[in-house]
């Protein structure tokens, strides 16, 4: 359960930001909670990897409110997982997150890994134990970059082949993608190559046959693909789900996405959509 300091004032790192936050950690801890209660009979370690943890709390620009993090929400779980492993590039936001582990879940097993994603993707998966017919482990990775230049499609690939893996990732879709095409589409910049680990997307781009000229979309949707590639399961954009901006501007942000291999996994997916807040359009 989690603790009421969660949503205290703790004088600690309170990285700021916007009230859509509220919908997104809505959605994580929703699946969490399914995929661990569902999980902890099937196997044997159940473990929660989260590649941009924060400082463990933010507080909410539009209310001052201040709010737990992803990591504590995953925590807090009422069927908790049995080992989590939590990858903050940021000092200040990883001391924090230390810090309000240990006071609110001293209990719980908990490895951190300090530095960038994309450069430590070997030392987070040594902190995950080595898993045998005998000992199954299951893994659910949690991305949430702000930026696309964030997060390599490597680092995705490298996690997928080590580990018996779900993941749910941030696509920042109208945030990033979708303002800067000219920039990313320019011969001289490798970004969309390093995100989607392909060159192949420009051609692709290049023949408005082939899209519905909204780069965001496209971008999302070339990603998924790549992602089918290693074996997950992916239908198309529908199964994305969309986050808006709060209060009357309703502006689209970015998508949420799901990955497994799975069919069990993608319908948590469609569940967790459904239960939670409603599903906008693409």
């Amino acid at each position: 359960m989690l603790d009421e300091r969660c949503s205290e004032d703790d004088g600690l790192a309170l990285p700021v930001v916007g009230e859509w936050t509220l919908r997104k950690h809505q959605k994580m801890a929703y699946y969490s909670s399914l995929f661990s209660t569902s999980m902890k009979r099937r196997w044997d370690c159940r473990v929660y990897l989260e590649l941009f943890a924060g400082a463990g709390k933010a507080r909410i620009e539009e209310t001052e409110e201040v709010i737990p993090g992803s990591p504590l929400l995953a925590l807090g779980l009422d069927d908790p997982f049995d080992k989590y492993v939590f990858c903050e590039r940021d000092s200040e936001n990883m001391a924090a997150l230390k810090h309000r582990v240990a006071a609110y879940f001293p209990e719980r097993d908990v490895r951190f890994v300090h530095g960038d994603a994309n450069s430590c993707v070997d030392e987070i998966l040594r902190a995950i134990p080595q898993f045998t017919k005998t000992n199954k482990g299951l893994t659910l990775c949690f991305v949430d970059p702000y930026k696309m230049s964030e997060i390599a499609f490597e680092t995705i690939a490298a996690i997928a082949a080590g580990l018996y893996v779900d993941f749910l990732m941030l696509i920042p879709t109208y945030m990033d993608i979708h303002r800067n095409p000219k920039y990313y589409t320019q011969d001289a910049s490798d970004a969309v190559d390093r995100y989607l680990g392909s060159k192949d997307w420009r051609s692709r781009w290049n023949d408005p046959t082939k899209h519905k000229n909204d780069f965001g979309l496209f971008i999302a949707n070339e990603f998924g693909c790549r992602m089918a590639e290693l074996g997950f399961l992916y239908e198309g954009l529908e199964d994305l789900e969309l986050v808006r901006m709060a209060g009357g501007r309703n502006l689209p942000l970015y998508h949420l996405a799901f990955f497994s291999k799975s069919d069990l996994g993608l319908r948590f997916w469609r569940e967790t959509r459904e239960r939670t807040n409603p599903p906008s359009l693409f």
